[in-house]
């Protein structure tokens, strides 16, 4: 039985008002072996969001098959107010799938999704912005780049900038945040050429890095929308990340970019000391305001899609125009055999 008149009825809906979505896909089956300090570095990546990303950026976790354990952990953080959505599925239904239900429910126009294990550096969000508003091409803009991300689904800009002089390889912003990258996926150093020459971009006041990873990503929501409409079959890897996360992105002609300097750190999954000094360091940070760039309503461009990233593909490995390629590009002499390749 119904007994008077719900205070909702005839309520308007307000809206999010918000630009910018934070999202975290986590899996923590359990506390042991490759595990044992996944929570601790998962609590590290919200706390520095909670500390260094604008103020009313809403952050939104997914547990897919995580532990009951974990599951009160992260109620707890939650309650601690680091977490402003937490979505419990008890089945592990895999990175792509869970962001597909928080993705399509989701309407602020850029959304961040990046891994567990991942600690956010002061202003990181700030820095993104503003690689969006200087490239207004960029779909894609990562904090951190990466040393061999500029020939993954960047043939648009390779093709467009063969003659402009806009991209070039340079000594890159932070060498030594490319190195910590590379340690922490397991790579115990990277040579000179890979951590003193990176292919950039400019718009003759500013410069960006050619191409993103997607472990730790700001997409343009709508791009994200030209992704496939039935689920993954793959829980991780795969061709999950590349068909639902990087292609949507260029399938509008759009640029894949990563800020010029390093703006977050790649944990891994074992604790290491460095990490406590960075923490503390970020204790008494304020966040910044961010003001991200208004875009126009984004479309599929079937046929750039096809000369750029299909056709000019094929013909830039043949020898001769590979070889004008890398002169064009300014590429060091030990890499114009095989940096494509």
């Amino acid at each position: 039985m119904r007994i008077g008149r719900s205070n909702t009825h005839d309520k308007k809906y307000e809206g999010n008002k918000a630009q910018h979505r934070v999202i975290v896909p986590l899996y923590i089956p359990h506390e042991e072996d490759y595990y044992k300090d996944s929570f601790k570095i998962f609590k590290a990546c919200v706390f520095s969001l909670r500390k260094t990303t604008s103020a009313g950026t809403p952050i939104s976790v997914i547990a897919n098959g995580c532990s009951p354990t974990i599951h009160e952990k992260l109620l707890g953080l939650q309650n601690e107010g680091l977490i402003d959505e937490l979505l419990l599925e008890t089945e592990q239904l895999g990175k792509v799938n869970s962001l597909r239900r928080v993705i399509g429910a989701s309407d602020e126009p850029y959304v961040t999704i990046t891994d567990g294990d991942v600690m956010f550096l002061k202003n990181w969000d700030l820095e993104v912005a503003a690689v969006f508003k200087n490239f207004p091409r960029a779909t894609a803009v990562s904090p951190v780049p990466v040393f061999k991300t500029f020939n993954q689904f960047t043939s648009n800009i390779w093709l467009e900038n063969l003659w402009t002089g806009r991209v070039k390889f340079k000594t890159p912003g932070d060498p030594e945040g490319l190195e910590k990258f590379a340690n922490s996926i397991g790579w115990s150093y990277l040579n000179d050429e890979q951590k003193n020459t990176i292919l950039t971009i400019s718009n003759g006041t500013s410069q960006a890095i050619v191409g993103c990873s997607h472990f730790c990503t700001t997409y343009k929501r709508e791009a994200l929308l030209f992704s496939p409409q039935e689920p993954s079959e793959f829980l991780l890897s795969g061709n999950s990340e590349g068909v639902y996360l990087d292609i949507p992105t260029i399938k509008n002609d759009g640029y894949r970019l990563s800020c010029f300097k390093n703006h977050a750190y790649h944990l891994g999954n074992t604790w290491e000391s460095w990490m406590d000094t960075e923490l503390e360091a970020l204790e008494s940070n304020t966040p910044s305001l961010v003001e991200w760039s208004v875009y126009k309503t984004l479309s599929q461009k079937k046929f750039s899609y096809w000369l750029k990233f299909e056709f000019f593909k094929k013909i830039l490995f043949r020898k001769r125009f590979y070889n004008y390629a890398m002169n064009r590009f300014k590429v060091p002499g030990i890499y114009k055999e095989h940096y494509l390749k």
